[in-house]
């Protein structure tokens, strides 16, 4: 069951570039998993990408100030 969710941000200095992605994963294993799959791939098309974050989110989407 997907019951975490996470961020991740990418950036390619190179040629001005930052990719973000937002996923549902069950750990943090799984996360660092997608974010060295997706570098690979994101290189593949332009090199010179870098792993800038991975976060774990920790508040539900619908939250806000007001509750």
């Amino acid at each position: 069951m997907s019951n975490k969710n996470f961020k991740f941000h990418f950036k390619n200095d190179k040629i001005d570039k930052a990719d973000s992605y937002n996923l549902q994963l069950n750990s943090f294993t799984e996360a660092m998993e997608f974010a060295y799959n997706k570098l690979d791939q994101l290189n593949e098309k332009n090199h010179g990408y870098r792993i800038i974050g991975i976060y774990e989110i920790m508040m539900p989407r619908s939250y806000s100030k007001t509750n």
